[in-house]
């Protein structure tokens, strides 16, 4: 769509907007409205620029002094009208609502998080997180195919031009994101015990965090890929050679976990790093004992305090089954480089507010556009591209 068509059809949405009757359908209007003010944003950069180029990074987080004269949301003025619109109802003063067409539909329905809130939720999400800071944040323009050989670059020397097979697959398959709406409630009874701005401030931002970071981080390993990012764990058709299985025999042994090290390809030996559940490690791993009882110490904790497993760290997460749990065929572990998976966002934070009749009460949400996915897509074949750096270890059934 050209440029034109895309203002008008914002303009139709935000029309549509103004009839709607119930808060379902104002979601569905502003995921719309998200889709077309990215694709604008994108147009003119590129009218600006002279070309287009969908890739941008998270922009600069800290830089909130009033001075910041482009981006408006960071200044103390903002941020003061924002408390006072959540917590007493005040309408937000008119210059910020002009400034923020892009993100919202109508003054009475949404506003738009101050920076300094949302900065911190990134930030402590990325510290406090246990997948998060391990993966590659980005934000492409959703819907746009981008190669996989842009995003998993391979360094040549200069005498050898020629692309390896892989690459050549690699640089022929592409992955796209999605639009997928991320939403957490805020506790108002909670906010409006809060008197000083920092502590209000400080109070929303670990409430989100909180909710989004498990959010997230839950989806990352077993994201379905629909209305949710895609996770680790479900890419259901690796080829045979990449799935472990194992038994109740084998799980505790050093014969079975020496079968899962076989498996990673040369290439990724530093890449890979075990991912399973707390259980799984305590009790056949680091508690793993040879025949007359002895501990063997295949499981180690080293003095940074990481665990380790023939010398691999072990990333424990809560998101998937300990083998004494798991049924069989589950995925109880995975060996996985998670540098390539792709958290996708623009990590714009939106607040919305609404009154809930059945409830009888005003409702606070928070919402992102995020998606993410591994560096994995599929050639003309339908045979798996990327994916070799990728293992299932399952519970045999």
């Amino acid at each position: 769509m050209t440029l034109q068509e895309l203002k008008e059809k914002r303009k139709s949405l935000v029309e549509e907007a103004s009839k709607s009757m119930t808060s379902d359908e104002l979601d569905k209007i502003e995921v719309e409205m998200r889709k077309v003010n990215i694709q604008i944003e994108a147009l003119e950069e590129a009218k600006g620029s002279g070309e287009f180029n969908p890739v941008s990074t998270f922009r600069n987080l800290g830089n909130l002094s009033d001075e910041n004269n482009d981006d408006i949301y960071s200044s103390m003025e903002y941020r003061k009208a924002f408390k006072d619109y959540i917590l007493r109802g005040t309408p937000i003063p008119e210059k910020f609502v002009e400034k923020r067409g892009e993100f919202t539909l109508a003054s009475d329905i949404t506003a738009i998080i101050p920076t300094v809130i949302m900065d911190k939720v990134i930030e402590d999400m990325s510290i406090e997180g246990n997948i998060i800071p391990r993966v590659t944040q980005t934000s492409f323009q959703g819907g746009v195919q981008i190669p996989i050989s842009e995003i998993d670059i391979t360094a040549n020397w200069l005498t050898n031009e020629t692309p390896s097979d892989e690459q050549k697959a690699k640089m022929s398959t592409s992955i796209s994101f999605k639009y997928h709406m991320l939403e957490a409630r805020v506790a108002i009874g909670l906010l409006s015990q809060t008197v000083s701005l920092p502590a209000f401030e400080n109070t929303i931002a670990t409430q989100l965090k909180k909710s989004m970071l498990r959010a997230i981080e839950t989806a990352i390993i077993s994201g379905t890929g629909s209305g949710q990012p895609k996770g680790i764990t479900t890419y259901a058709d690796l080829p045979e050679s990449q799935v472990i299985e194992m038994d109740s025999n084998s799980v505790g042994t050093v014969a079975g976990w020496a079968e899962a090290e076989a498996t990673i390809p040369a290439a990724y030996e530093d890449r890979l790093i075990y991912v399973m559940a707390k259980g799984t490690w305590e009790k056949y791993l680091n508690g793993m004992t040879d025949v007359n009882g002895q501990r063997i110490g295949l499981g180690k904790i080293n003095e940074k305090g990481q665990k380790l497993l023939n010398g691999r760290e072990v990333l424990t997460v809560d998101q998937l089954p300990s083998f004494q749990n798991a049924s069989g065929g589950d995925i109880f572990a995975v060996l996985c480089d998670l540098s390539q998976y792709y958290l996708n966002s623009n990590m714009g934070i939106y607040f919305k507010k609404y009154y809930d009749e059945k409830e009888n009460k005003w409702v606070f949400k928070a919402m992102m556009i995020v998606d993410g996915q591994m560096a994995i897509g599929k050639n003309s074949k339908g045979e798996y591209v990327g994916a070799k750096g990728l293992i299932y270890i399952k519970k045999k059934i």
